[in-house]
């Protein structure tokens, strides 16, 4: 059986998760991925994007193990041996304990609500934490330019506070780009993919399991890689991840197969 795709209106979606969360979670593992219509609006969305592609632009990539001395940063990913997976992609990283983020997690808040909610946490947990607390909120921004920006299949941990995959859509197919993208399979046996991005606007949210294998096929792998171009795929994400300090809950996401798309 394959993935079956939900488009939902977002007070719709958020009734769901808020007065059947079981409900909304056993059909999440089914699975069911739900795609959450205007979410945010699309104008907030693109001018988060462009604010993020300037400050890549204009300052010096860098990359930052998870550690309590960690500054925002963002990197360019180019196939790191030693990656959990392989990826080439521009990433920006954002983390929820400094005082000049407090808008924008604000802003973002109701995403970090919605899955401690489903993780029988108060809605507020983890988001001041730091490194050194093991679990922390940070909000990344994922842009896969034109030219072949990819992500390979992997699945992410499903820890206790993990249960929900969130993606927010920040361009548009067959606008920003034409071909790859977002898919995901039912599990690692199944072969179906089931592409995502056809079925989006800018704004609107992906939900789905972590659990199952998911990835980005090369985006408009024919064309000149242009990572100072504004164009290609972009997805901002806030989630909660484990530090990079030793702990009981430091899984890390798992690449499906050896090879690139």
């Amino acid at each position: 059986m394959g993935i079956r795709v939900t488009p939902i209106a977002r007070g719709d979606f958020l009734s769901l998760a808020r007065d059947r969360p079981a409900e909304l979670l056993d059909r999440i593992a089914a699975p069911e991925a739900f795609v959450v219509k205007r979410f945010y609006a699309p104008e907030d969305v693109r001018a988060f994007r462009d604010h993020a592609f300037e400050w890549g632009r204009d300052t010096e990539a860098s990359w930052h193990p998870l550690h309590d001395d960690c500054p925002d940063y963002h990197r360019l990913h180019d196939n790191y041996p030693r990656a959990w997976f392989q990826q080439k992609l521009h990433a920006f990283y954002r983390h929820g304990w400094y005082e000049h983020n407090r808008a924008l997690f604000a802003f973002f808040g109701e995403i970090f609500a919605l899955k401690n909610r489903l993780a029988g946490y108060d809605s507020d947990r983890f988001l001041r934490n730091r490194p050194a607390d093991g679990i922390v909120a940070r909000l990344n921004v994922h842009h896969y330019p034109s030219g072949g920006g990819y992500q390979a299949e992997h699945i992410d941990p499903t820890g206790s506070h993990a249960h929900v995959q969130t993606l927010v859509q920040a361009s548009r197919h067959g606008v920003d780009f034409k071909t790859g993208g977002v898919y995901a399979r039912a599990s690692e046996a199944a072969t179906e993919r089931v592409y995502f991005d056809p079925l989006t606007e800018v704004g609107d949210m992906i939900v789905m399991s972590p659990g199952i294998p998911h990835g980005v096929e090369a985006v408009d792998p024919e064309a000149e890689y242009a990572w100072r171009d504004n164009s290609g795929r972009w997805t901002i994400l806030p989630l909660f991840l484990t530090s990079d300090y030793p702990s009981a809950e430091g899984e890390k996401p798992r690449q499906v197969a050896a090879g690139r798309p």
